[in-house]
């Protein structure tokens, strides 16, 4: 084959520019005829999304386009048929805003009654005191599965627990308690954590043997656990480790929580802000029994499982990315009783009063195995570190 000769640059992007402007004529034609479908499919109430018709054109007319352009024109015509099917449903939701309704419930700003896991002084005491500092009655139970109990059986109003942690990541455990329970996120809080390490009277880092927390508060300091060769055991909680330290009496022992926990328990601090990332930060949740939203509401949670077929995961993905939905965080879950196959919890930027965030959810609904709403909420953010 010939070698080319390149010609000016300029001549062959004013040749683009003007396909460019071929193909947006074509395109705005292109829409005219999906809206076409639309109304006849709205009359007919067939769905929108046809996988058997997409793969035909994709089929049909892929094998039109020279091998080495295959991919590429394939991509292209997936982008446009979703593109395409992303304007049907708006349209439709434009004539029939009654195909996707939410029900939603009044914001309780200032619950009376607020559970967390643990005990007095823990982190997730702190987040409540953040987040509800008007609340009459604060109460804390031993597991996080109690504070979900607990909301869904009424005996509270609200759920604090902590959903993420900067260092060590998902709060696994936290996130299948929301797939199980039928509760939904109304706020959420990020506090900087400040981890110390904590013993009796009379104890140092020479007497410490043994060091008690909670999973993820250990995570978070493993640098400075492994120097000293500590031993490390599990604790339900920062707090509970902290009295369990204290009611020990004993020099070999220490406990991973917050000065805090450390004064209500009459513990030393040994050795301070001990976490391996001097920025680490935590996010809590609160869970209540009511969907809610406000339009200042600055993030929505979806949890949601797929086909297992090719592209999949990047067609959901960039359906987010067509209505121009910020996706800040996405994570698996393995699904109960169905071995490799996985529910996706996904956090956006948004509010589910903003018409495009809910015509993005309908379209998610009608095209994904399923789609649920797990909250429409505001993240807050503590500005000193604990």
């Amino acid at each position: 084959m010939p070698n080319l000769e390149p010609r000016p640059l300029d001549e062959t992007r004013a040749e683009i520019t003007a396909l460019d402007q071929q193909i947006q004529q074509l395109f705005l034609k292109r829409m005219a005829c999906a809206e076409q479908v639309a109304a006849y499919k709205l009359s007919t109430g067939d769905a929108i999304l046809k996988p058997d018709r997409e793969q035909y054109l994709l089929d049909t007319l892929g094998a039109q386009v020279p091998p080495a352009l295959h991919q590429e024109y394939i991509s292209m015509l997936k982008n446009m048929m979703r593109v395409s099917r992303k304007h049907q449903y708006a349209w439709m939701l434009d004539k029939e805003p009654s195909r996707f309704t939410l029900p939603l419930v009044p914001r309780l700003e200032s619950p009376a009654r607020v559970v967390y896991q643990g005990l007095p002084a823990s982190y997730q005491a702190q987040a409540v005191q953040a987040m509800y500092p008007a609340a009459k009655k604060v109460s804390y139970v031993k597991t996080f599965e109690d504070v979900f109990r607990a909301v869904q059986d009424g005996q509270a109003e609200v759920g604090v627990v902590p959903v993420e942690n900067s260092t060590v990541g998902t709060i696994n455990e936290a996130c299948d308690l929301l797939a199980q329970y039928d509760l939904h996120i109304c706020h959420s809080h990020i506090d900087h954590i400040a981890c110390c390490l904590c013993a009796c009277a009379g104890a140092s880092l020479e007497t410490v043997k043994t060091v008690y927390s909670i999973a993820p508060a250990r995570g978070q300091c493993q640098r400075f656990l492994k120097s000293h060769g500590f031993v490390q055991k599990d604790a339900e909680n920062t707090a509970v480790a902290a009295q369990l330290v204290s009611q020990s009496e004993d020099v070999t022992c220490a406990a991973i929580c917050s000065e805090q926990a450390a004064a209500l328990y009459g513990l030393t601090v040994l050795a301070h802000t001990i976490n391996d990332d001097k920025a680490n930060q935590t996010r809590f949740i609160a869970v209540t029994r009511g969907l809610s939203a406000e339009p200042d509401d600055n993030r929505i949670t979806l949890a949601f499982t797929l086909p297992h077929d090719t592209g999949s995961l990047s067609a959901a993905l960039s359906i987010c990315a067509d209505h121009a939905v910020n996706l800040t965080e996405i994570h698996s879950r393995p699904i109960p009783e169905t071995p490799w196959r996985y529910r996706f919890f996904a956090d956006l930027e948004g509010s589910l009063c903003d018409p495009a965030v809910c015509s993005m959810i309908y379209q998610l609904s009608e095209e994904l195995s399923t789609v649920r709403i797990l909250g429409s909420y505001r993240i807050s953010d503590s500005t000193e570190a604990r």
